[in-house]
């Protein structure tokens, strides 16, 4: 039973690393807003289920359209601007939906969370669901969308200068991004059965993108690698969950100085 929860919540949070890979890995574009798509989508999930009387199919559904929308709130007038600039949008954008989920506390439960949601994501459930997800973009990475994407990431100028529609790829990758965000944060929510507002900050989201870099960001399957590695360390060594970020830590100076590419950077599962 607890290897089986290990293995549940590992997957999660590798979706939650795949959701950010075609953003950061392949597209050059940092967000500190992850966490909030996380957040919709598992507020979302359980707001409809409990007191919407929907179903947890239903929920969950209902979680990846509030992901697009906010995707296409978000990414619309943001995605013309500086990379810098979208970074600190994205941050102020997590903070936001943060203290708008204390606020609401009527619908959301503020501070105390959301308890007694019922139990609707097990082991098999996710387990496909990270196959699909890992198998979808993986096909987008062999795709010649995934050349556009890097020609984006390595000179946005020299991208348009060859006929990429730089801002309309953007919007696609992000709204892709926040989908799957969302679609996550649901089965967290569906896994966990309890959900709080500070289970999804900006750290989280930074966290994300670092596992990217550290586990080779023009490899896929080195970054699902690095993700299961991480998160399986973090939850079955909880009593020593700092040391996970200590050596996370660690591992960014080591890879920036000694490997660049990441330390799985050169497995060709891209």
């Amino acid at each position: 039973m607890f290897y089986s929860k290990v293995l549940e919540t590992t997957l999660i949070f590798s979706i939650f690393v795949l959701s950010v890979y075609p953003l950061s890995g392949l597209t050059g574009l940092f967000s500190l807003g992850q966490g909030a798509f996380i957040a919709i989508g598992a507020y979302t999930a359980a707001i409809g289920t409990l007191q919407y009387k929907l179903p947890p199919a239903i929920s969950m559904v209902l979680a990846i359209g509030i992901g697009i929308l906010g995707g296409v709130i978000v990414g619309v007038p943001t995605l013309k601007l500086r990379r810098d600039y979208f970074l600190l949008i994205t941050f102020g954008f997590s903070e936001m939906v943060r203290a708008l989920l204390l606020w609401m506390a009527q619908l959301t439960g503020g501070a105390m969370g959301i308890a007694g949601i019922p139990y609707a994501a097990g082991l098999p459930l996710i387990a496909v669901s990270a196959a699909f997800i890992f198998f979808l973009v993986a096909n987008i990475t062999k795709s010649g969308f995934r050349r556009n994407c890097i020609a984006i990431r390595d000179d946005e100028l020299a991208a348009q200068a060859i006929g990429i529609n730089v801002y309309w790829h953007k919007i696609k990758v992000f709204i892709l991004s926040a989908s799957i965000s969302a679609y996550g944060g649901a089965l967290y929510a569906f896994n966990m059965m309890f959900i709080e507002p500070n289970l999804f900050d900006w750290l989280e989201s930074a966290k994300l993108i670092i596992i990217i870099f550290v586990g080779g960001m023009n490899s896929l399957l080195g970054v699902f690698l690095m993700s299961v590695i991480y998160y399986t360390f973090g939850e079955v060594f909880r009593f020593a969950s700092i040391w996970r970020d200590l050596i996370l830590g660690v591992l960014v100076i080591v890879v920036l100085i000694f490997r660049p590419q990441g330390l799985f950077g050169t497995m060709k599962k891209k």
